[in-house]
């Protein structure tokens, strides 16, 4: 834990390598210190069809799933550090969002 679970509008793959986006938000995780390495979980999902605010603008959205416990302090910081880093990637008209989501550890199920 923690999942960082990346949609983004198709068209951004002609902008940069998804492999790299997923690997700056793994590093971003890494980066907030708030989970070891080897619990960071990164993916990332294209969307092909979809309408931004009545437009087709392009758009990157991660959901940042932990287990309940950070501070709200702990999870600004951590999507901050996630949000600058997709920054530094796309152009300023592609539009970013981050969410941390608290997940309940009784009722997450892994194998």
């Amino acid at each position: 834990m923690p999942h960082m679970v990346i949609s983004y509008a198709k068209p951004v793959e002609k902008q940069l390598e998804i492999q790299k986006l997923v690997q700056k938000v793994w590093d971003a995780a890494d980066e907030s210190g708030l989970f070891t390495p080897e619990a960071i979980k990164a993916r990332a999902f294209p969307v092909e069809h979809f309408v931004t605010a009545n437009t087709d603008q392009l758009f990157i959205h991660v959901d940042a799933k932990l287990f309940i416990g950070r501070t709200d302090e702990q999870k600004q910081d951590m999507t901050k550090r996630i949000f600058d880093k997709i920054a530094t990637l796309v152009s300023d008209d592609v539009a970013i969002s981050v969410e941390a989501i608290d997940m309940d550890k009784t009722t997450y199920l892994k194998r």
